[in-house]
Formats: C-alpha cells, sequence, structure tokens
C-alpha cells in the first residue's frame, strides 16, 4: 500500500479533528497548534468549584426500574450528522445508544432506530454509568446554542439536569467502571485541561497533566483502576497511572495514533481494543500488554473508526462506529464484524 502524501495526511486529520470537535477553530487547535498552549491549560489541583470535594464508594448495582422514553423513528440519522458517543445497554447487548450532532439515538434489538427524549441537543463526551441502565451523562450544545456544562440523565436521555461547569462543552469524557463517582474530562470550550472529578461531577480539579502536551481524541479509564486513565492523541497514547498528575508515552503507538479506544477487564490484565491509524493497515486491533505490541482484527472499516464500546454483559459482542456513521457489530471478540442497517 502506498504512503499517503503529507498533504493528504493532514488532510486526513483535520478531517477526524471536524469529526471529533465539531467546530473548525477547534480543530486548528487540535491539529496545527495555533492557541495550544492556551488550550492546554495546566493548574495546581485546587476545585473548580465551591462545593467540597470527596470520594465516595462505588454504588452497587441494583434492580432498575423500567422507564418511560421518548422514542420517534430515526430512518435516516446517518444523514447530515456525525457521532460523538457510544454506549452498549447494561443489560442487553444488543440495544445501543449512539449520541451525535443532532440528538441521541436507541438501536432495538429489533434493529430499529430511534431518536431518544425530548431535546435534539448536539450530545458531546457522552457516557453511560457502568452500575446504572438508566443514567447517563454528557455535554455539548442546546439547539439554541452555547455549551451544557456537565450534565445528567436519570432516565435513559428523557430529561438531563446541569450538575456542574456550566459553560463548559466536554468533548472528551470518561468514567471509572470500578468507581463510577469518578470522571475524567478533556473541555473544548469553557474550560482549558485535563478536569477531574471524584464525586460524581459535583465539584472538580485540575491534575498538574505533566507529560501530555496534544489534546485527546479519547480518554478510556482502566476497568479496574481508576488511578490509571489512558488518553489517544495525534501525537500517540498516553497513560497516567496517578489519576493524570503524570503521563507517559505508550511505546510504537506514536507511528500509528490510536483513534478509538476501548478497554475490557479480562482477570488481571487489561485488554485493549482500538482503532490505529496505521498506514499500511489502518484499522481495529487489540493488545494484551498495555498498548506496547497490537494485533490486527479487522481493516474492512470503511473509514476512520471514531467510536468503540464492548457490550458489559457479553465482552464477546463490540460495536464500531466510523466516520461515515456506518455502525458494525462482532459477536466474536472483534474478529468478525457485520454492517448494522
Amino acid at each position: 500500500m502506498s504512503q499517503p502524501e503529507p498533504k493528504d495526511r493532514g488532510m486526513k486529520w483535520m478531517g477526524l479533528a471536524m469529526i471529533a470537535c465539531c467546530a473548525i477553530p477547534i480543530a486548528f487547535f487540535l491539529f496545527l497548534g495555533g492557541g495550544l498552549g492556551l488550550f492546554l491549560g495546566r493548574s495546581s489541583q485546587q476545585p473548580i468549584s465551591n462545593l467540597p470535594t470527596s470520594a465516595s464508594t462505588p454504588q452497587p448495582k441494583v434492580q432498575q426500574k423500567a422507564v418511560n422514553i421518548s422514542l420517534s423513528p430515526a430512518a435516516n440519522w446517518q444523514a447530515n450528522n456525525h457521532v460523538h458517543g457510544l454506549a452498549v445497554n447494561l443489560d442487553n447487548p444488543n440495544i445501543i445508544y449512539v449520541a451525535s450532532h443532532n440528538g441521541l439515538l436507541q438501536r432495538s434489538e429489533t434493529g430499529k432506530w430511534f431518536w431518544m427524549g425530548k431535546q435534539r441537543a448536539d450530545y458531546m463526551g457522552f457516557t453511560a454509568d457502568p452500575t446504572n441502565s438508566n443514567r447517563f451523562y454528557s455535554s455539548g450544545h442546546p439547539p439554541t446554542g452555547g455549551n451544557l456544562g456537565f450534565q445528567v440523565s436519570e432516565n435513559q436521555g428523557e430529561d438531563w439536569q446541569q450538575i456542574s461547569l456550566p459553560g463548559v462543552d466536554f468533548h472528551a469524557l470518561a468514567i471509572a467502571p470500578s468507581n463510577p463517582n469518578i470522571f475524567y474530562g478533556f473541555p473544548a470550550s469553557g474550560a482549558q485541561g485535563l478536569h477531574l472529578s471524584k464525586d460524581g461531577g459535583k465539584t472538580w480539579t485540575k491534575p498538574r497533566m505533566v507529560g501530555l502536551n496534544d489534546a485527546p481524541f479519547e480518554l478510556a479509564v482502566d476497568p479496574t483502576n481508576p488511578n490509571r486513565v489512558l488518553a489517544t492523541t495525534r501525537s500517540g497514547m498516553y497513560e497516567s497511572s496517578n489519576s493524570g498528575d503524570n503521563w507517559t508515552l505508550v511505546p510504537n503507538t506514536q507511528e500509528a495514533p490510536v483513534i478509538s479506544l476501548a478497554l475490557l477487564a479480562e482477570g488481571k490484565r487489561t485488554i485493549m481494543y482500538g482503532y490505529r491509524f496505521l498506514q499500511s493497515a489502518p484499522g481495529i486491533y487489540h493488545s494484551n500488554d498495555g498498548g506496547k505490541i497490537w494485533e490486527k482484527l479487522w481493516t474492512e472499516t470503511g473509514g476512520v473508526v471514531v467510536k468503540l464500546a464492548i457490550a458489559p454483559n457479553n465482552p464477546q459482542i463490540l460495536y464500531a462506529v466510523n466516520e461515515n456513521n456506518t455502525v458494525f457489530q462482532s459477536q466474536d471478540g472483534g474478529k468478525t464484524w457485520q454492517k448494522l442497517s
């Protein structure tokens, strides 16, 4: 396979920035470097809110009550749209949620697509609670403009309430699976630099972020260790073992940056699934050793995979969405994939 010309590669990065950030000025910050120092603000760990910061213990999983969701058909949702988030239903691996520029979507177990909830917002940083199938978190933009801040829905996107940080827009947002009170976020506007919350998003601090100099495409928290967080960036994948204070480059990721990332706990190991922007064979790979060595799984993705997700109750079932809004499913741990209608 021929190597792409520098101009073509630069255009590809710009395209990814448009998908990830939905605004030309932000893409400029992320990938052309203008104002990057301002965008990546650093400070000591001082609370951003005047509310007290406290780390709570994870809540045990309980049987969730059914909620009534406003659903309307979304047969042509892919047109004039792009994807910002992907999650799999906690109890049913055949139901998925897609957060898009034009609103939140559900793909039912019968294969039909529906718009969810009362509002058609641009949901950035969409994240599903790993212990509560009714609870979603997001940021983004309302239809009227501005930023949503950090918000929560307790009824699968039917209604949303702002928790904190009014005026902030998190594009990268991750929840700790082993402690869903812990969040990491990286805003594109309204604030600068990496943010950390240990009380369910009520208050936030800013880790020192030493060694992380690029804004992330995505953040992911180790399923077994809430202090270990990974960031996929243009210059490679970075990891922090102390809640975002210090970062190191994962070897062999700078030449094939990981765009989208999903993590799976398997015994004492954390398995990584990622779309690698490898020039000779871009596609979905997995790693069993923390990202040092990657094994190719699938390359017929039809474009850059912008989001990956693993079914919580069946890790053999994976989902992927590419830059063209095509959704794929694997039922064998990523070895084979099928396009979903």
